[in-house]
């Protein structure tokens, strides 16, 4: 029985051998050409992105952006075959007495239903009113820059053929400070390398790539402007008031009562402003963080701010989600649209192969000093007189739950540094909720004099005691 996402990527080889026709925007096919072959040296596109990139097209131009419950309907019209392919045991559907719309309501409605057949992830994507899909990429395959390919060939499009269902604004999400920061990638890739000249050129000119700051109670954009790209954690626009600190309220000495509206104003600030944007896509980047185990709490969250998008934008056109883990409970999540996995990137060379390269730890404090000083010592043996392109020295990032576990374990560092023969003052330690995120990029310098960081985020959860730890040579 075939998923959802190997019946799409049949449809997109056929479609690819046309040269992507079948629809009436013909500049598509010139720029997916150029996205995979581009003139001169440089940055490329993977082959994963590639796919996910093409699949993308697909369904917006060849399948009309459909919500994935018709997607399902479309692709599986056979019904035994649908009720496999969504995962629903044969005992659900003969519990109502094999009636199908009875089914579709006891998933949507009926919490002791859902929760006896394990439909939570099914029920929502049952309830999704717009189009949502999941490009589930294993991590490594380039994530970030797939997002920043589809925006940049969507405002494209929108450019190429003003009156076209294209995208002209798009927010993305990320599900915390630490994966915000790596979204900056977003602003340096050489989207020249994906849009040929011709097209790269107003892109470029036209594109308003825009960061939330911490503590600013408004995103600087213009309402109802287009080509515009905001980039924040979840946080910062959920409808939950309760989610506006104190600082983002400006020197506001009030009642409680006072304080409260304003909470509720600053909120509805940031929504009323992103709601004013015409054509807005959304893309929620390392969507694990939202469905996984939070899936009744976290993505409910996410999915009230996205639904207040879509029933007061202008034109919310759809939803994209990345991950390389599209699991809640062990279950597939059937969103999921591209999928490329582990196995498959280690196979095309595009992850390294980590096989007989393994050395598991019994992960206690007992050995942990142990632990340490084995990645410290394999990090120079193999990697001590390797540099990157820029002449930058190969560096080494460790990360510990609490302040007190790198004082305590800073020292063990520090030995085995000094028993091969090494500085102490090769260590830089950062704390990323205290100290500014500037000064840890210097160690990412050719000039930096150091090669090993220590960073210390106390929102870490440490792991229990019992867990083992794997311990991967040179990744």
């Amino acid at each position: 029985m075939a998923h959802l996402h190997e019946l799409i990527a049949s449809a997109v080889i056929s479609w690819r051998k046309t040269g992507y026709s079948g629809h009436d925007y013909p500049v598509l096919g010139e720029i997916l050409h150029w996205a995979k072959n581009p003139d001169g040296s440089g940055f490329l596109l993977r082959p994963p992105q590639i796919r996910a990139l093409e699949t993308y097209w697909y369904l917006r131009l060849i399948q009309k952006s459909p919500r994935i419950f018709d997607l399902y309907k479309n692709l599986f019209p056979n019904k035994s075959e649908l009720l496999k392919a969504l995962g629903i045991p044969p005992n659900a559907f003969e519990r109502v007495d094999y009636n199908e719309e009875t089914l579709w309501q006891k998933i949507r409605e009926d919490d002791g239903f859902v929760r006896e057949f394990r439909l939570a992830a099914l029920r929502e994507t049952l309830a999704l009113q717009y189009p949502s899909y999941i490009l589930a990429l294993a991590m490594g395959a380039g994530k970030t820059a797939l997002i920043g390919a589809i925006v940049a060939t969507e405002f494209a499009m929108a450019i190429e053929y003003p009156d076209g269902p294209f995208v002209q604004n798009a927010l993305v999400f990320a599900p915390g400070l630490t994966i915000i920061e790596s979204l900056r990638e977003l602003a340096e890739i050489p989207y020249n390398r994906i849009l040929p000249e011709r097209l790269y050129k107003p892109f470029a000119a036209s594109l308003k790539l825009t960061f939330t700051r911490e503590g600013d109670p408004d995103i600087p954009i213009i309402e109802n402007s287009i080509f515009n790209v905001v980039v924040t954690n979840t946080e910062k626009i959920r409808i939950q008031k309760e989610t506006i600190r104190k600082s983002d309220l400006g020197n506001l000495f009030a009642s409680a009562e006072k304080e409260e509206q304003a909470r509720a104003e600053v909120a509805n600030r940031r929504l009323r402003k992103l709601a004013s944007l015409p054509h807005l896509a959304v893309f929620s980047d390392e969507a694990h963080h939202t469905y996984g185990q939070a899936l009744d709490t976290e993505l409910k969250k996410v999915r009230k701010t996205v639904d207040y998008l879509h029933h007061n934008s202008p034109n919310l056109i759809c939803v994209v989600n990345t991950t390389g883990t599209p699991y809640f409970q062990r279950q597939l999540l059937r969103d999921v649209v591209v999928w490329y996995g582990l196995s498959e990137g280690i196979r095309d060379g595009v992850l390294k192969d980590v096989s007989e390269n393994i050395i598991a730890f019994d992960f206690s404090d007992e050995n942990v000093d142990q632990y340490i000083g084995r990645v410290i010592e394999d990090f120079f043996h193999d990697y001590g007189d390797t540099t990157l392109p820029d002449g930058a020295p190969s560096k080494l990032a460790m990360y510990f739950p609490q302040t007190d576990d790198v004082e305590r374990l800073r020292p063990v560092v520090e030995a085995k540094l000094v028993e091969l023969g090494l500085s102490p003052t090769l260590i830089v330690e950062h704390h990323t909720k205290k100290e500014s995120k500037a000064d840890f990029d210097r160690f990412k310098l050719r000039e930096s004099p150091h090669r090993i960081a220590l960073l210390v985020d106390c929102n870490f959860v440490r792991p229990p005691q019992t867990q083992e730890s794997l311990f991967s040579r040179g990744t």
